[in-house]
């Protein structure tokens, strides 16, 4: 039997990063694939706010890297950390 490397198929949406706020709001950024790039969601209570279409994947997460640093600067805060 061959001992060669499947290449990776991982092709699922993957939750970035969660936010909240002391009243209950809660925001997310979601990555999810498309083709050969990704796709990033951005939501508010489970409701789709915005999105964004990249050729590569690299993009996709500095993306959502950006959004989460302009959420906190905002007053958000990463869910399951102290304030």
């Amino acid at each position: 039997m061959s001992k060669t490397p499947l290449p990776s198929t991982y092709d699922e949406p993957t939750v970035m990063w969660t936010m909240s706020r002391p009243d209950g709001r809660h925001v997310q950024a979601v990555v999810n694939p498309a083709g050969h790039g990704a796709s990033v969601f951005w939501l508010l209570n489970g409701v789709a706010l915005g999105v964004r279409h990249f050729d590569e994947w690299t993009a996709a997460i500095e993306c959502s890297d950006r959004l989460r640093t302009q959420y906190w600067s905002a007053g958000w805060r990463a869910v399951g950390t102290p304030d």
